[in-house]
């Protein structure tokens, strides 16, 4: 069994068309998929369009009133029924074929989807290079070579899930190296794939204020893995 985390703020106008098609693609798969939505603190109608699609697809709705992405995945690796876990963008801007079946096989292991391996359309360039200088830090501070931690497509099987996710400390969108760190301090296989994302233009991502909170939380997270 596959479970799909998918955080969710001020969404309303993408979320429902994102569901269904997480709905028509586990439709063609042989295995049971469970679909988590974790509607993040969201100020628009994202409450009232995830109502209406509880209506018509199976997928299981949590609430999160604390406003961070992490925040909001940590809700939902909580509440999972298994240790095999696909973590999704709202958008889904990554590809959903990114996902392998045969991952469902091993365990002790996080998949990163990884823009740099793979093809990028539509970021504008000022994106681009944030998350260039951002990818830089963080090789630097915590000598690792992954080429992107920050990409929205992640996938983890292990059997001390939910260790880890007690672990995890950080509710903002640094949260994705938290939990890479996490899994190489459990000897857990990282592994980078290469994945097509597309950029949205309706992504809540500022390119103001987060990279400001992500660079404070980088180095708060430096002082636990020095």
């Amino acid at each position: 069994m596959l479970s799909i985390i998918i955080p969710c703020f001020n969404e309303e106008k993408i979320i429902t068309q994102s569901i269904k098609k997480i709905d028509d693609w586990s439709k063609s798969k042989d295995f049971e998929i469970e679909i988590l939505i974790i509607n993040n603190a969201s100020t628009d109608n994202t409450d009232e369009e995830l109502r209406k699609a509880s209506e018509i697809f199976r997928i299981s709705v949590l609430n999160e009133n604390k406003k961070g992405k992490g925040y909001a995945i940590k809700k939902g690796l909580a509440e999972v029924i298994n240790s095999k876990v696909l973590i999704l963008d709202a958008d889904l801007s990554t590809d959903l074929n990114a996902f392998d079946v045969d991952w469902l096989k091993k365990n002790e292991l996080l998949i990163l989807g990884s823009r740099p391996l793979g093809e990028e359309i539509g970021t504008p360039r000022i994106r681009k290079f944030s998350g260039y200088i951002l990818n830089l830090l963080i090789r630097n501070l915590f000598n690792l070579n992954i080429k992107d931690t920050q990409c929205g497509f992640k996938y983890i099987s292990s059997e001390s899930l939910k260790s880890i996710t007690e672990d995890l400390s950080f509710g903002g969108f640094i949260y994705d190296l938290d939990l890479i760190l996490l899994a190489i301090n459990r000897n857990i296989d990282v592994l980078e794939i290469p994945v097509t994302y597309t950029f949205n233009n309706d992504s809540s991502v500022s390119l103001i204020k987060d990279p400001l909170v992500m660079l404070r939380d980088l180095f708060k997270l430096r002082k636990i893995y020095k």
